[in-house]
């Protein structure tokens, strides 16, 4: 999906740090293991382990939500633009053949005219202002998905103890993942769990407003 796509691009930022990570490992202290903790890829020096963004794309409920609601938008915004286009280029061609058969004054086809150009304008507009609208739902929903990822793995970790939890997607900068340190399920479940109970809190209950 297409608003899916776009989606990934904030979360292959976090995917990001895993490179320069790997560079700055052998200058870091140890940390201590703690028990009843998912196994993690522990260095001399570290704990990592990683999640799968664009598993978040997928299976995390806000996403999969938001992403449905601005397609549907997108759709309706674009056969809105489909109708209102076919009206003009319908009214367009009745005036092309008006003029072709001598049916119109020279100062009626002047103003038919105009008011042509004017429709043909507020449709560019009209268009515009539902790309700007679309793109700046989009930019929340990456704004809210970064935020959110973010403050669950500082709140998740402060049970677990990881020194690092990389990002990882196919087509980021880490080539190679050992599947044994994948905390994807965890993690998708934990944000899931969070933003129904941020749901059950916002909705009012059937019947009432």
């Amino acid at each position: 999906m297409k608003n899916k796509s776009n989606l990934s691009l904030i979360l292959s930022v976090i995917s990001l740090v895993g490179v320069v990570i790997l560079f700055v490992l052998y200058f870091m202290e140890p940390s201590n293991g703690k028990k009843g903790v998912p196994k993690a890829f522990e260095s001399e020096a570290h704990r990592i382990a990683f999640f799968r963004t664009d598993s978040i794309l997928h299976h995390y409920d806000f996403v999969k939500e938001r992403a449905d609601e601005l397609a549907q938008k997108s759709r309706k915004y674009g056969e809105d633009l489909q109708r209102r286009q076919a009206e003009f280029e319908n009214e367009a061609a009745y005036f092309q053949e008006s003029v072709r058969n001598n049916a119109l004054s020279e100062k009626s086809a002047q103003e038919i005219y105009q008011e042509l150009m004017q429709k043909q304008q507020s449709i560019l507009d009209l268009k515009d202002r539902y790309d700007m609208e679309l793109a700046s739902e989009e930019a929340q929903i990456n704004f809210i998905l970064f935020d959110s990822v973010s403050n669950l793995l500082k709140r998740y970790n402060k049970n677990l103890g990881y020194d690092y939890i990389l990002g990882y997607n196919k087509n980021g900068n880490i080539f190679y993942t050992n599947d044994t340190f994948d905390i994807t399920p965890e993690v998708i479940k934990e944000l899931n769990k969070e933003y129904q109970t941020m749901k059950s809190k916002t909705t009012p209950p059937s019947g009432k407003k």
